[in-house]
């Protein structure tokens, strides 16, 4: 879990940070929990407590069940492939507008952007390699003056981001393929050959959803759309997901 504090929170406060757990995998998708569990786990009052969880089931993060208490929402994959549409939608625009309107200065900045998730992939910090991944997008978005569509893309496609995550994590030699195709981006970038850096960037966003199919089969139990979701986990809501995975050799 995120760091623990002594002190009760405010509603805020712990609406950014349960969402943050969520949406990195901490908290692994299909957990049952009772606010009262949530509470006593994150140091937070039961009205702030309902507060987030009710913003956070409005992002599809959070499931209430009638008699049974909440539920870390599973993978859904219709949602998921909305959510990938949504920002290739939007970032293709993006990719256009930045080949016209780039300083080449900006070159130099996403470079080390790819050597910082070059050092991501070599501690194996899967957290860490996804939050460069999107560092170095989000610099296409700031350099021609959309950062109010970067931030419209973070707050809905939350779940793709999960998906994202674990396909990083059990699927061998997909950051060093990140960090292949951000280099061949970048070099189509650098000449300003934009058929190139279209033909690049729908390879690139297409990669996750061609793993999607081997992702489902190996973790049927943390999607909706699988056969078995009328069980509910009990897992430990203060585990860490994705440690656990690495755990198990992942």
């Amino acid at each position: 879990m995120s760091t623990e504090l002594t002190k009760k929170r405010d509603g805020n406060d712990f609406y950014s940070l349960l969402r943050d757990d969520i949406i990195s995998l901490k908290l692994r998708p299909g957990v049952l929990f009772s606010t009262r569990e949530l509470c006593e786990i994150y140091q937070v009052g039961r009205s702030p407590a309902r507060e987030a969880l009710i913003r956070l089931e409005q992002e599809g993060l959070i499931t209430f069940l009638p008699q049974q208490g909440t539920m870390i929402s599973l993978l859904d994959l219709k949602r998921i492939d909305n959510e990938r549409y949504i920002r290739r939608s939007v970032e293709e625009n993006i990719m256009k507008d930045f080949v016209g309107m780039f300083s080449p200065t900006i070159i130099l900045r996403l470079e080390d952007m790819v050597q910082e998730q070059r050092a991501m992939m070599k501690k194996q910090d899967i957290r860490g390699f996804v939050d460069a991944d999107d560092d170095f997008h989000h610099v296409f978005y700031k350099e021609i003056g959309r950062e109010h569509c970067y931030r419209v893309i973070d707050k809905e496609c939350c779940n793709y981001r999960r998906m994202r995550l674990l396909v990083q994590m059990v699927e061998p030699g997909m950051m060093a393929k990140t960090i292949d195709e951000h280099g061949a981006l970048l070099s189509a970038v650098s000449v300003r050959d934009v058929d190139k850096v279209m033909s690049l960037f729908y390879l690139h966003l297409g990669q996750i959803k061609n793993q999607e199919r081997k992702i489902i089969k190996r973790f049927s139990e943390l999607f909706t759309e699988s056969s078995d979701t009328g069980r509910k986990e009990n897992h430990d809501l203060k585990a860490d997901f994705l440690v656990a995975l690495r755990g198990q050799g992942m």
